[in-house]
């Protein structure tokens, strides 16, 4: 249908709002054609109109109820909201449609599928489903980067988060840490420049920076080529504004998939994933098409620059009750699912005075959780809703929390950081999936495995003795005050230079193997 093709290629210039508007028309001329009102919705989130998309989704899912991509998305809009009726039964439509393989007919998408209960085989078989929709028709060889005498090892990152982002709050530092003398540093910003103290900031931190948002991805590929780029990091996996048939192509000798996306790519053309032994055990490893690229302490690095000093903020400044007990979780809100919400309001029951604070992503959420916390029996005035701010004064705050409480399956990862930098004890629950362990790994990282738990049990008992026992919680404090300065999580000297000896080690070895 010539609407469809116009479509497709107005997606393809990153027309969005063009293409959402030729996809309408081709939906007035063919009204049950599924896949063209899964293409609406997918036009509505890449313009930040999530609520929009969720009827072209209930549409095509009336249509095909087991459409896997429309399955995914609706799923991941109605985690979005915190609105569970029905929540159940499509996380079992879409384990179904995963256990019964990949039908090439379809596109897939699978970075929502990491926040519902899937298992890592499951998350593999989506990824390389995803993947196939990238493959060339044959493979692409690696291209062939000899380093001149005297020449520094050329290193490149890719990414369309150059701007206020949870992983460049946490690589800021590592970038401007790295060994010039060693090391040329390229990034490539796959959205347009970001005004503003971070996104300068970001500039300064590489020697070379180029705002690539307006060439088309074989243009991306042949300047990377042009610059002899030896190692290319894509810090963007399956997410919004990546570029993934870029790494196809295949633009450099080394290619990994770091800290954007926290899962297997499922190609053939990343050579590691970032990750360290807790993140992602040996015997994980057979789910992951990558090779892990094992730091020795901690996947992830941390700016510690952004806590901001001066003492934290007072509760009364954070909206928050001087007295009784603050239980917090900043995870954003597809993250929290109706079981771990209601052990919440078991807790809550069980501290007298406690709170829950929660951090405010939209009104749907507030109401459908306060409505989640009266059908508990708790006041539903007891979840208070903290509002966005700048990361520092973000990061800040956490102090004024007793005890953060981790998601499940898909935990926290920056905002973990954040509460540990700032000195709030993290308790988290672990599973087989590299999204439900990274909390666990910084944890180890800082010398505090006690807070990590297998099972909600575990999870739920520990929580309530923390909140009850104030010398057991002080106990973590203190330690986690005292290990800040002393344990690697914190270490960016220290990660800097593992992360370098990573690289090197990787390129001798290619060099060996070509």
């Amino acid at each position: 249908m010539a609407w469809v093709h116009r479509a497709l290629a107005q997606m393809q210039r990153r027309d969005y709002p063009g293409s959402e508007a030729s996809f309408r028309q081709a939906a007035k001329l063919a009204p049950d054609d599924a896949r063209i009102h899964a293409d609406i919705a997918t036009l509505c989130i890449l313009q930040n109109r999530h609520d929009d998309a969720e009827a072209p989704l209930v549409r095509a899912l009336t249509l095909e109820p087991e459409h896997p991509y429309a399955l995914c998305l609706y799923a991941h809009i109605r985690q979005r909201h915190c609105a569970w009726d029905g929540l159940a039964d499509l996380h079992a439509r879409i384990g179904r449609v995963l256990d019964q393989g990949v039908d090439r007919r379809y596109q897939f998408s699978v970075f929502p599928i990491l926040s519902m209960p899937t298992t890592p085989h499951q998350q593999c078989v989506a990824a390389q489903w995803t993947a196939s929709m990238f493959a060339p028709p044959t493979p692409v060889p690696r291209p062939c980067v000899t380093l001149r005498a005297g020449e520094r090892l050329r290193v490149g990152f890719v990414t369309s988060d150059f701007r206020p982002h949870p992983r460049v709050n946490l690589m800021m530092e590592l970038w401007e840490r790295i060994e010039r003398s060693r090391f040329e540093m390229f990034a490539y910003g796959l959205l347009p420049r970001a005004d503003g103290p971070v996104g300068e900031r970001v500039e300064r931190s590489f020697e070379h920076f180029a705002d690539v948002s307006g060439e088309a991805t074989e243009r991306i590929f042949q300047r990377i080529r042009d610059d002899r780029i030896a190692i290319v990091f894509d810090l963007n996996g399956y997410t919004t504004h990546a570029r993934e048939a870029l790494f196809a192509l295949r633009p450099a000798p080394l290619q990994i998939n770091a800290i954007g996306f926290q899962c297997t790519l499922g190609t053939t053309w990343h050579d590691y994933i970032l990750s360290d032994r807790f993140s992602l055990p040996e015997h994980l490893q057979r789910f992951y098409t990558e090779q892990p690229l094992y730091m020795p302490h901690t996947l992830y690095p941390s700016d510690t620059t952004r806590l901001p000093p001066g003492p934290p903020p007072s509760r009364a400044a954070c909206g928050l009750p001087d007295d009784g007990f603050v239980f917090c979780c900043f995870n954003t809100s597809y993250k929290i699912l109706p079981e771990v919400f209601a052990l919440w309001m078991r807790l809550l029951a069980s501290v007298p005075g406690s709170v829950l604070w929660l951090l405010e992503t939209n009104t749907a959420v507030k109401h459908n959780l306060r409505r989640e916390a009266a059908t508990a029996g708790v006041d539903p005035q007891r979840l208070i809703f903290a509002p966005r701010l700048a990361v520092g004064e973000h990061v800040a705050r956490n102090a004024a929390a007793d005890l953060f409480l981790d998601t499940y399956p898909y935990g926290a990862h920056t905002t973990a950081n954040d509460a540990l930098l700032a000195g709030l004890p993290v308790l988290t629950c672990v599973g087989e999936t590299l999204v439900s362990r990274i909390a666990g790994s910084q944890l180890t990282a800082i010398g505090l495995p006690e807070l990590i738990t297998t099972s909600f049990a575990e999870y739920e008992a520990l929580a309530l003795r923390l909140a009850t026992e104030p010398g057991l919680l002080d106990s973590y404090r203190e330690r986690l005050r005292a290990n800040r300065h002393t344990t690697p999580l914190f270490d960016m000297t220290r990660y800097t230079r593992d992360f370098e000896d990573a690289m090197l080690r990787i390129w001798a070895e290619h060099q060996v193997q070509r």
